[in-house]
């Protein structure tokens, strides 16, 4: 007889081949249900078959060990408690809430408003800014390729032209102003190599050059700066030179120049040179009056005046103011060494009228500052630069 097992919910009833604890197809619980026996059919009557001759048995293999028995089986666990049907499905979720449907909605809302795509003319009007903005800062390439952009993305006549009059009216000035740094750049190396080389003077006349060209500005004026403190420095030095020579003359003339410089940090050593410079004087005015003093012939009673008492004489007013002259002469040629050629044509023609049918070297001195000044103007006419008394 075989055990027949099936589901014991009426509704499934479906069989199994061996005992369960659940149901496969519906999940119930099975229980200790009837088990129904299946009818057992008789087998069919089988006739013997006819005898066969007899075989000589073959001889017998030899006896193996018995195989050890099998193990018991495990008994089976106890079955569950029969359930209801209504047991057997898990338990619904609580529906979704109003309040949570609102803060989804509330939450999209926010994701779209902050995603969302802007305005096709807002946008374009914000491009338009930015390359306006990139020709007020001499980006001028980038403006272009931002116009040509604009134009590939149908951009509207007002905005283009917005943007190709912004890079109109600033490509020249920036064009100046590129010209200039390039300029600039090439005049400071200039300029550090003449201070290098010690030639502030060279320095002063290749900087007065581009500032006449291309106007002056902070680094300009920095560099002036820099450049009259050496230029300061070394008349000084050349001061100091001409005072050990005890040459009164070239020390007046050296620290005069670098007086009318007026950089505070020549100062201490330009008071320390005047006061050497007079001691100098008072060591020359004694030693004067005493080789006067010795050399000076006996008194004689003073000669009859020829011009009567009660006449006055020019002829000490018509004499010419030599020491006058001297000191126009030697601030002409400092004028003239500085570059300032109007100035030392007018400092040697003061020394010229001073003295009676012109000075030789005050007229020639003045001859020359005019035809430097001549080529000097010449030169920057023909956008050259004036270094050294020379068009380079």
């Amino acid at each position: 007889m075989s055990v027949d097992y099936h589901c014991v919910n009426g509704a499934c009833g479906r069989r199994f081949p061996r005992a369960v604890t659940y149901c496969p197809y519906c999940g119930t619980a099975q229980a200790a249900a009837p088990v129904r026996a299946a009818p057992v059919t008789p087998p069919p009557a089988v006739q013997p078959p006819p005898p066969a001759p007899p075989v000589q048995a073959p001889p017998a293999p030899p006896r193996q060990p018995a195989p050890p028995p099998p193990a018991a089986a495990p008994k089976a666990a106890p079955s569950a408690p029969a359930t209801p049907a209504s047991q057997a499905h898990p338990p619904l979720r609580k529906p979704v809430s109003k309040f949570t449907w609102f803060l989804v909605v509330l939450f999209l809302l926010a994701v779209w408003f902050l995603a969302r795509p802007g305005d096709p003319g807002r946008r374009l009007d914000n491009r338009v800014q930015e390359a306006v903005a990139l020709t007020e800062s001499c980006r001028i390439a980038e403006a272009r390729a931002e116009l040509k952009a604009l134009r590939t993305e149908k951009a509207t006549a007002a905005q283009l032209d917005e943007v190709q009059k912004a890079i109109t009216a600033t490509a020249n000035a920036c064009e100046k102003k590129e010209q200039r740094t390039k300029a600039w750049a090439d005049t400071r190396a200039a300029l550090e190599a003449a201070l290098a080389a010690g030639t502030p003077d060279k320095a002063a006349t290749r900087l007065t050059t581009f500032v006449r060209k291309w106007k002056d500005d902070d680094s300009t004026r920095e560099w002036r700066g820099r450049i009259d403190d050496a230029r300061a420095e070394k008349l000084l030095d050349e001061a100091n030179a001409c005072l050990a020579r005890k040459d009164r003359a070239c020390v007046e003339a050296k620290l005069s120049a670098a007086d009318k410089l007026a950089r505070p940090a020549a100062q201490p050593r330009l008071q320390a040179l005047r006061e050497a410079l007079s001691r100098l004087l008072e060591s020359t005015l004694l030693e004067q009056g005493g080789t006067a003093s010795r050399a000076a012939p006996p008194a004689y009673p003073p000669a009859l005046q020829a011009t009567p008492p009660g006449v006055i004489s020019t002829a000490a007013l018509a004499q010419p103011d030599e020491r006058e002259a001297r000191r126009l002469q030697v601030e002409a040629e400092r004028e003239l060494a500085s570059g300032n050629y109007r100035s030392a044509m007018g400092r040697a023609g003061q020394c010229a009228a001073l003295t009676p049918g012109g000075s030789q070297a005050c007229q020639a001195l003045r001859d020359r500052a005019a035809r430097l000044d001549r080529e000097f103007q010449a030169c920057l006419a023909g956008g050259h630069d004036w270094i050294a008394q020379r068009c380079e």
